[in-house]
């Protein structure tokens, strides 16, 4: 069965918060409708279609497919969507009885939650997307009595729709015919499940890999997802999206796809990203289970569950945050379109969105910086690790071997690191610390400190061969409040970075000029809040001025800026590799410089130029920082450097001179 429909989308923006009003955006907005004309199509192939080990009763083969109306335009890039557990029927004659079962039973019809996405696959689409959402209320129906509560069942079951997709792509056939012929990209997929469907679309990914990648699933988003198997989605660009008023998945249990995931693989080149959204709840990013747009089984999920009077999630708290289906929906659409858009369609303009470099929200978020706040893992080869404050050790050995030292703190403990300490005790209810484990399963190691004085201090040294910053672009780590060790009144909390250089020069800046993470996490309710949340912070290592940046011996936090505070860190790093040339764009007064043959298999030459008394040193580094050569005394135009007892990959010529300092890079094929 197919049915065809076309349609114009109109965009409405709905709402702006007024503390957003008049902040410059500096990204492009990804939520804006795109140039594409959109129609739909829905298949069913039945109730029963669909059989797999995995699971012992029969799935439908049932969705819609949102597509650019002019086919011919292709081939396009494909998404697929994985609802979660939810009712599964409804009586017709009396639709507040619902039930999970499945076929529906004589006198009941499908709650058609695939159908809940339907404003974003419009959005997705007009920019030239084939968005496909899928139905699973089969395995709905039934998961719960499975110890693997389905995951395999939806893993197989999305693979079974690309399957019939690769068909219809290929040669055709009912019911779509040739309708879909050569428009379908399906080396370039990304995925994105809701609830137990986030958990579906990691085991998809691992499925689909597992197989020898028929199909190429390039990004990967959970949506408030569960994580029962605590499943590692390692060489995959993946997004967690957290709604911090969940009254489902009240726990927060998937921020543990990033978390697990960070060193994992210390070669993992695709970056990692999850958004903790304030005011979210569950169900509202579906319009299926949204009260108000559907006619069986809505739920506002946090209040339903805990009640209307929460200060922050209950919609008739003091001071209520709770965000309004439409602002909700706007967020999803504004930054899952930032992520398919760069992952699966290359639009690097949204990176910043996504990597915790602009934190100004998209205008058709509706929301703005206090709202919604980024973590992000940078890929393998484009970040250095100076503390990843894993183990008991970390406390006074960094990941670069450099000393650790601190002064003055009430608490200074690595916790949530061992079966003894599988949390950090802010609370005795684990809703409160998502990012901790339970029962034999470690959570994420983090380091707690806690200070009352303006000495007080926290101290990372710098081995010689990792001093030159000017390689990276950011200093970055994150960071969260220990909300039981500071008073409820207690404001956003601040403190200096400083970083000082081999001569004793120090550069100094506060954190409240870049973030807005480090607030009193809000909330009320007994159980679940306040939540510890974990958010990234990054400064931009050009904003350090007056020290020499190639020669940064010490990072150090003082927490001279709030009388007392408490705080969790982790992930200390230098993120982002600065730009590069590898030709002749360097110049200094009067003198250019030249790098080549770039590639190379062994040697390079450097030609600094007339004026090479200009040039005051050359460094080479490899991409994690190291100093490989050094030469401080310059006395002749053109330097060999032999290449030839490394490794091949990439290297960075720092070249210094009197007036200026750049960065090269150099491939060694």
């Amino acid at each position: 069965m197919i049915k065809k429909y076309t349609y114009s989308i109109v965009f409405v923006l709905a709402f702006i918060s007024n503390s957003f009003i008049g902040k410059a955006q500096t990204t492009p907005d990804p939520g804006l409708v795109g140039t594409y004309a959109v129609s739909l199509a829905s298949y069913d192939l039945g109730d029963l279609a669909f059989t797999d080990a995995s699971f012992p009763y029969p799935m439908e083969v049932r969705g819609n497919v949102h597509y650019p109306t002019l086919l011919s335009s292709g081939p396009f890039p494909v998404l697929m969507f994985l609802h979660g557990r939810h009712e599964t029927t409804y009586q017709t004659s009396n639709p507040s009885n619902t039930a999970l079962e499945w076929p529906p039973s004589p006198g009941y019809q499908s709650i058609t939650s695939f159908q809940g996405y339907d404003y974003l696959a419009q959005q997705l689409a007009s920019h030239g997307y084939i968005v496909i959402s899928i139905s699973a209320n089969a395995i709905n129906a039934d998961d719960n009595s499975l110890s693997d509560r389905g995951m395999p069942a939806r893993a197989a079951l999305m693979q079974h729709h690309l399957d019939l997709w690769n068909t219809w792509n290929t040669v055709g056939g009912a019911p779509f015919g040739t309708m879909f012929v050569g428009t379908m990209d399906l080396q370039n997929v990304g995925t994105m499940g809701h609830s137990r469907g986030g958990e579906g679309v990691v085991a998809h990914a691992l499925l689909n890999r597992s197989l020898g990648s028929p199909y190429g699933i390039k990004a990967v988003l959970p949506l408030a997802p569960v994580d029962f198997a605590r499943e590692i989605l390692n060489d995959m660009p993946l997004l967690n999206i957290a709604p911090y008023c969940d009254g489902d998945v009240s726990d927060l249990q998937g921020v543990h796809f990033y978390d697990d995931i960070r060193y994992n693989s210390l070669t993992d080149e695709a970056p990692k990203h999850s958004i903790l959204v304030m005011g979210a709840n569950h169900n509202f990013y579906n319009t299926v289970w949204t009260p108000g747009s559907y006619i069986a089984g809505t739920s506002d999920d946090w209040d339903d569950s805990y009640g209307t009077g929460d200060i922050h999630c209950g919609t008739a708290g003091a001071q209520s945050q709770r965000l309004t289906p439409a602002r909700q929906q706007a967020m999803l659409v504004a930054y899952s379109s930032a992520f398919f858009r760069l992952y699966n369609g290359g639009e690097t303009a949204f990176a910043p969105i996504l990597n915790a470099d602009d934190i100004i929200p998209p205008v058709s978020s509706t929301l703005d910086s206090s709202d919604v706040f980024v973590s992000y893992h940078a890929p393998a080869s484009q970040r250095l690790d100076i503390n990843r404050h894993l183990t008991e050790s970390s406390e006074v050995t960094n990941t670069l071997t450099g000393a650790v030292t601190s002064g003055g703190l009430l608490k200074y403990d690595i916790c949530s690191d061992d079966a003894a300490e599988i949390d950090c005790s802010v609370s005795s209810f684990s809703d409160k610390e998502p990012h901790s484990g339970s029962g034999s399963t470690l959570g994420m190691p983090q380091l707690g400190m806690r200070w009352d004085g303006p000495t007080d201090f926290y101290q990372n040294v710098i081995p010689a061969a990792n001093q030159n910053f000017t390689i990276y672009q950011n200093l970055q780590f994150r960071a969260a409040v220990d909300f039981s060790e500071i008073s409820a009144g207690s404001g956003n909390f601040n403190w200096t970075v400083q970083l000082i250089d081999a001569l004793g020069a120090i550069s100094t800046k506060q954190i409240g000029n870049y973030t807005n993470v480090m607030y009193r996490p809000p909330g009320t309710q007994f159980w679940e809040l306040p939540k510890v949340c974990f958010n990234s912070i990054k400064i931009p290592l050009t904003d350090f001025t007056g020290i020499d940046l190639t020669q940064v011996q010490k990072i150090k936090f003082l927490y001279d800026q709030s009388v007392t505070g408490s705080i969790y860190i982790t992930d200390l790093m230098l993120s982002g590799l600065t730009p590069l040339t590898t030709s002749m764009s360097y110049t200094s007064p009067a003198s250019v410089v030249a790098v080549y043959p770039n590639p190379t298999d062994n040697n390079v030459t450097v030609k600094l130029g007339a004026d090479f008394k200009e040039i005051t040193s050359l460094k080479l580094f490899d991409v994690q920082g190291k100093l490989i050569y050094h030469l401080g005394t310059i006395s002749q135009e053109l330097i060999n450097i032999d290449l030839g007892a490394f490794e091949k990959g990439i290297y960075i010529l720092n070249v210094t001179s009197t007036k200026d300092a750049k960065n090269y890079k150099i491939v060694k094929q």
